[in-house]
């Protein structure tokens, strides 16, 4: 299972999304526009980042692999516990689940054609 905490309470191990890891948000709110805007603009910079297959695309292999193994916690500053409030970890989240499908699928068509 993968969860994401906020920074300024939560207490426990997870890996740190927030600014200037290598998941952290470039698009910040008022200056490149509103919550949903930045998260939207992260997305789409997000799935460049996995085409290219750089720093940040083994960033998130690594977060798959941790998944894969157990429990995941995403910790960063603006996510809100108890809010529906959009965040940029839910963007990563959805990307790890969306590798690790991949990855299982690939693997499920190895074993198909043994």
């Amino acid at each position: 299972m993968i969860r994401i905490e906020n920074k300024k309470t939560y207490r426990g191990e997870g890996v740190y999304i927030g600014r200037p890891s290598p998941l952290g948000n470039p698009f910040k709110i008022g200056e490149h526009g509103s919550r949903h805007e930045v998260i939207a603009a992260y997305r789409i910079w997000l799935w460049r980042q996995i085409e290219l297959r750089g720093d940040v695309y083994r960033e998130l292999q690594r977060l798959a692999d941790i998944a894969k193994q157990g429990d995941l916690v995403l910790i960063c500053w603006c996510k809100e516990q108890g809010r529906d409030v959009g965040c940029h970890g839910d963007v990563i989240k959805s990307a790890v689940e969306w590798m690790n499908r991949q990855d299982s699928s690939a693997a499920a068509q190895t074993r198909g054609r043994s």
